[in-house]
């Protein structure tokens, strides 16, 4: 049993390895010692991006970015993504908003119309799938307009976005990225335990993984949202994904492919987080299904390319894929361990081994709160709880694994505008 939880946890093992890895080297480029990790369009490596010369480079050309926003009965919430676009402090005719209305019931259309710059496509065939549905639809049409823009940068309607995004995402392509996600912060980080629990997560996803893995010269994981990549990067094969995570899909493909993604902390975005336990179910178990879809499809694609040509990259990428997938697993190996202990009389082993399983936990949540600058006392009671919900989280993989979620359950947004 104990080889058994070994070979699981090597996921999480690994992901701390890198961590701890990643913070020793901050502010150096290691990539090259570790491997040619990532051999980019452009020729250079996003791993050795600097964010100190974004702002050089960002002075000397202007991308023109076709912004994508999904939206499905979104009229709460549009408008301040909307607003916060309109006033960036970037060119208004370097890039367009193109919206495309999923089966839109509400006043999504109208008020999107409303504002300047923006082009509403309407969905309204066939049956209401999803965001990866939606994309696959509307990429299809930004892709008869590639001509007329350089980059493709998406987001959610509930998102909201700091005046300098479009800036800070044009400095990163100019140092040579391909593919650029930025940081994540929630918008309503104490309206409960939950949205607490769902802050943390961000800011463990943010400091813990992507960070780390930008000062390795590693690939960033993309999160849904927030996030932008060179229209080359669909030249032939265009934009086709087949999972309900579609952003770990084109993370994961483009990675077979040599591409990385760059991790810009200076580009700040702002999403609402659930505040329900129920809705907080719904979308964990749509993460875990499409999880476990990638890696069924793609497992054998990713064994040729690593045989072909191994890399610390492509390995890094299925670890972190493959932590998902084996949450659940990792789990019930636990529990079976621990009641093989209760019965052989071993409870002091038990407590402790849980003691020190909880007191790691919640480390990582105060770890990932401070180094986010959330302020540690009002999120305490999500950092005591944090075990909780990766708990939950491993529950849900393993429920997901023999029952996954079939479709796209939409999750309502009601978040008020955020001032800058």
């Amino acid at each position: 049993m104990f080889i058994i939880q070994t070979l699981l946890s090597s996921f999480f093992i690994w992901c701390f390895v890198i961590a701890v890895l990643g913070f020793l080297h901050r502010g150096k480029n290691i990539a090259q010692t570790l491997n040619k990790n990532c051999e980019t369009l452009s020729g250079k490596n996003p791993g050795a991006y600097s964010q100190n010369n974004s702002a050089a480079a960002a002075a000397e050309k202007k991308f023109r970015f076709a912004v994508v926003i999904c939206a499905h009965d979104e009229e709460n919430v549009i408008g301040n993504l909307l607003e916060n676009l309109q006033s960036q402090n970037y060119p208004a005719e370097k890039f367009h908003v193109f919206v495309l209305a999923d089966h839109c019931k509400d006043g999504t259309v109208k008020k999107a119309k409303a504002f300047a710059n923006v082009t509403v496509w309407e969905r309204t065939g066939g049956e209401r799938s999803g965001k990866g549905a939606v994309l696959n639809w509307g990429m299809e049409k930004i892709l008869q307009k590639q001509n007329d823009f350089d980059r493709v940068l998406f987001f959610d309607a509930d998102n909201q976005i700091r005046p300098d995004f479009l800036q800070q995402m044009n400095g990163a392509f100019l140092a040579g990225a391909e593919i650029v996600t930025g940081r994540r912060l929630t918008e309503n980080p104490f309206d409960s335990l939950i949205s607490q629990w769902y802050t943390l997560y961000w800011a463990v996803v943010n400091s813990l993984y992507n960070r780390p893995r930008q000062n390795l010269g590693l690939s960033s994981m993309l999160s849904g949202t927030g996030f932008a990549f060179r229209m080359e990067l669909l030249q032939g094969s265009g934009w086709k994904t087949y999972s309900l995570s579609e952003d770990i899909e084109f993370t994961f493909l483009e990675n077979l492919k040599g591409h990385c993604v760059t991790y810009l902390n200076d580009a700040i975005f702002y999403d609402e987080q659930p505040v329900r336990l129920s809705v907080m179910w719904t979308q964990l178990r749509r993460w875990c299904t499409g999880d476990f879809q990638i890696a069924f499809r793609y497992f054998g694609q990713w064994v040729k390319a690593f045989v072909k040509n191994p890399s610390w990259r492509l390995w890094d990428i299925f670890m972190g894929v493959g932590m998902t997938v084996f949450f659940g697993l990792t789990a019930v190996s636990y529990l079976i361990h621990g009641a093989l202990l209760i019965w052989q009389g071993q409870l002091g082993v038990l407590v402790v081994s849980t003691l020190l399983s909880y007191v790691a936990t919640i480390s990582v949540g105060f770890a990932a709160a401070a180094k986010s600058s959330w302020p540690v006392k009002k999120l305490l009671p999500g950092i005591l709880t944090f075990p909780v919900f990766y708990s939950l989280f491993s529950y849900i993989s393993l429920q997901s694994l023999f029952f996954p979620q079939k479709k796209w359950v939409r999750i309502e947004h009601k978040s008020s505008k955020m001032h800058f």
